[in-house]
């Protein structure tokens, strides 16, 4: 089973009879939307334990507070390795997942540890939140970018609105969608510079299907709530540093966070940001439109 995202192509099997792979989020991402990518082996096994031996913790986190199935995750490091390491509280399935990721090899060998009683596991290939971290450290790996936010596309224009949580991400993409827009992800975007301009594309989401879209990155705006409609154009490190502050950023060495750095500043280079407090109404819209650069 293949499963594309910008710049990869994910080439999944299982070794144990045991494990189901039922594509949900990621059942449309079955062929590529760029022109050239990555190839990677990634084999689902289970086993009654994992083993962290000579792992190192490099970086970890948890589900957010009141999560319907709550976990921990930690990256760790072993050489040039990497490990994701999952513990789930109480997933109906799962105990803890480790997948080990062999950038010399291109293989991702992931243990799957069954709670107590579990015969046949099922899961989407990018099962949460395994595969969400997945994905942020194949991006980086690639000097792409993840970030909280949505994009919609509109006559060959792609807009990019990003913000906390709560603070107005998928309303905005609602507001641009009864307008006639097509909504490319209302909560993440991928990031992928194609030869000398920036593109954004969805991603597989856990609890809905949809297709691969892709779109330009023509402009940046970043959210605040506000009663009146108000739109500032931000430049320099303000508006990078800005901008920055809603990436994705599981960043677990120097080196790492100095590459994700220098991606920043070339998105602010090339795509104007822009600050935006805005009502929830169409007027937002128009007034966007009538941005003049």
């Amino acid at each position: 089973m293949d499963v594309f995202l910008p710049g990869l192509r994910l080439k999944f099997s299982v070794e144990s009879s045991g494990i189901k792979l039922f594509p949900y989020g990621t059942s449309q991402y079955n062929y590529s939307f760029t022109d050239e990518y990555h190839s990677f082996q990634v084999i689902y096994s289970i086993f009654s334990s994992v083993n962290c031996g000579g792992f190192s913790k490099a970086l970890s986190g948890e589900s957010f507070p009141g999560s319907e199935i709550p976990y921990t995750w930690t990256i760790l490091r072993r050489n040039q390795d990497i490990a994701i390491h999952v513990k789930f509280d109480d997933d109906p399935q799962l105990k803890e997942v480790l997948g080990v990721i062999d950038f010399s090899r291109n293989t991702i060998s992931a243990t799957l540890v069954p709670k107590d009683g579990i015969q046949t596991i099922t899961v989407d290939p990018l099962f949460q939140p395994f595969g969400s971290v997945l994905m942020v450290v194949l991006a980086h790996h690639q000097d792409d970018v993840l970030v909280h936010a949505s994009g919609v596309l509109e006559n060959g224009s792609g807009r990019l609105f990003t913000a906390v949580s709560g603070t107005g991400k998928s309303t905005m993409a609602g507001i641009w969608k009864n307008e006639g827009a097509t909504v490319i992800n209302d909560d993440r975007l991928w990031l992928r510079k194609i030869g000398d301009r920036w593109y954004m594309f969805n991603t597989p989401m856990p609890y809905y299907a949809q297709k691969p879209l892709m779109a330009p990155l023509n402009q940046i705006f970043l959210l605040r709530q506000s009663p009146e409609n108000e739109i500032e154009k931000l430049s320099g490190i303000n508006a990078a540093m800005r901008f920055m502050a809603n990436g994705i950023q599981h960043f677990y060495d120097k080196e790492m966070t100095g590459r994700h750095l220098d991606r920043i500043l070339d998105i602010a280079s090339q795509v104007p940001i822009y600050d935006c407090g805005f009502r929830p109404t169409r007027e937002v819209v128009e007034e966007i439109r009538g941005i003049s650069e």
